[in-house]
Order: C-alpha cells, then structure tokens, then sequence
C-alpha cells in the first residue's frame, strides 16, 4: 500500500474519482479509494490471486476492518 500511496497520492485518487462522478454518497467497509489501489494493485501482481492481492492491500489500510 505505501508503493500505491507513493505513486498515486490519496488525495489525486479522491480527485479523479470526483471528477469520475464516482465519489461516495455513504461509507462502505471498501471505499472508492481503497477499491482504486485493489485494482491497482491486482495489475501489480497479477499472479495472485483476488484474495491474497486483497490481503495484501488491507494490511496497508488500518482503518479496513478484518
């Protein structure tokens, strides 16, 4: 998660997904910015799979519950 953090700021996540039209209208246990590094993330390792990419991602992310 700090690779994807490094690269792609929280804060320029939030703004393309604004200017997506996509942001949130409630709080979700995955949010939109999480959701953008999953995928990220899944087109780092893309031998791995959908759970162990998710594993990976969440435990950069303290505020995903277990």
């Amino acid at each position: 998660m700090g690779v994807l953090t490094r690269s792609c700021p929280p804060e320029l996540v939030d703004q393309v997904v604004g200017e997506a039209g996509r942001s949130e209208k409630r709080r979700r246990l995955l949010s939109a910015r999480f959701t953008v590094y999953f995928v990220l993330a899944m087109c780092l390792f893309p031998q791995a799979d959908y759970l162990e990419v998710l594993r990976l991602v969440k435990t950069g992310d303290k505020g995903l519950r277990s």
